[in-house]
């Protein structure tokens, strides 16, 4: 009896392995796949070719990690390669297309998202699309992002470091982070004007709002249409018309225009390196330790 039934779990088992029945094995990673894929994006006039301070963020990451920094225009005038929105625009695309890449050679690959300055507007906008299930990458495929000077910083971001009482220039995110905001995380140094614009400097505000505009991008129309909206909202609600071109006029411009000079000035949007986001910790420490522990 022992004889046949082994017999005919001998034939079983070749009769199924035959129809492709037999129990899967987990498919290896292809060789070279890291665990974690960070993807850096510089501010503008950095490139990819100079990263600036993002090569201290993404130092020493670990064997498991691999850095690749964004190249793109990086540039904000007209008489530059591109506008600021172009050149954002570009800097998404090609931050998407790095990660799809690895992504699809690497399934099991988790991507993470660091950006200063118009590379963090361009890390942000594209973490954004994917916490909102907007694009082809899945939130579970990332597993962390940060941001530092975050021209479309938020109150509803998880922000490390004190807290501010302003937002950034280009106007926050219609949709935030969806869910990828438990593990997204902005830095601002408070004095930094493209990240903490006061809401009552609506000339630089609407500088921003302008610039964010400079090339539309279609997908975003509703985010341009919401900080419009809420701009002039707030110019109302301050006493009308009147009030409204005393906010506009040629005295508040020249204060807010002396006040972002100042700023210029005060080197904050480049003290990232010193600024502390809690006692002994710099915000650029604070960084390279979040994401050496994603992998």
């Amino acid at each position: 009896m022992r004889r046949i039934l082994a017999i005919v779990c001998a034939l079983a088992c070749a009769v199924l392995g035959g129809f492709g029945l037999t129990t899967p094995r987990a498919a290896a990673a292809p060789e070279g796949c890291p665990k974690l894929y960070v993807l850096a994006v510089p501010g503008t006039w950095a490139n990819g070719v100079s990263p600036g301070f993002l090569a201290d963020v993404t130092a020493g990451l670990g064997p498991e990690t691999k850095v690749q920094y964004v190249g793109y225009d990086a540039t904000a005038f007209p008489w530059e390669k591109a506008i600021y929105g172009k050149s954002k625009a570009q800097a998404v695309a090609n931050t998407r297309g790095l990660a799809l890449q690895m992504l699809r050679r690497c399934p099991g690959t988790k991507i993470a998202l660091t950006g200063y300055s118009q590379g963090a507007d361009a890390a942000g906008d594209l973490a954004s699309e994917i916490g909102t299930g907007l694009g082809p990458i899945r939130p579970g495929q990332v597993a962390g992002v940060v941001l530092f000077a975050d021209p479309r910083r938020s109150h509803r971001d998880n922000l490390v470091g004190p807290r501010l009482a302003g937002q950034g220039s280009g106007g926050p995110r219609l949709n935030g982070m969806g869910w990828l905001r438990p593990r997204s995380f902005t830095i601002c140094e408070p004095n930094d004007v493209y990240c903490n614009v006061p809401r009552d400097h609506f000339i630089t505000r609407i500088a921003g709002y302008l610039a964010e505009t400079s090339d539309p991008t279609p997908s975003q129309i509703l985010q341009y249409q919401h900080e419009a909206a809420a701009i002039l909202r707030e110019l109302l609600t301050l006493g009308g018309p009147g009030k409204i071109v005393q906010e506009l006029g040629d005295k508040r411009a020249r204060e807010q225009i002396i006040s972002f000079s100042r700023f210029l000035q005060s080197g904050s949007h480049s003290s990232y390196r010193a600024f502390q986001v809690k006692p002994g910790v710099t915000a650029v420490q604070w960084a390279n330790r979040y994401l050496a522990g994603l992998a």
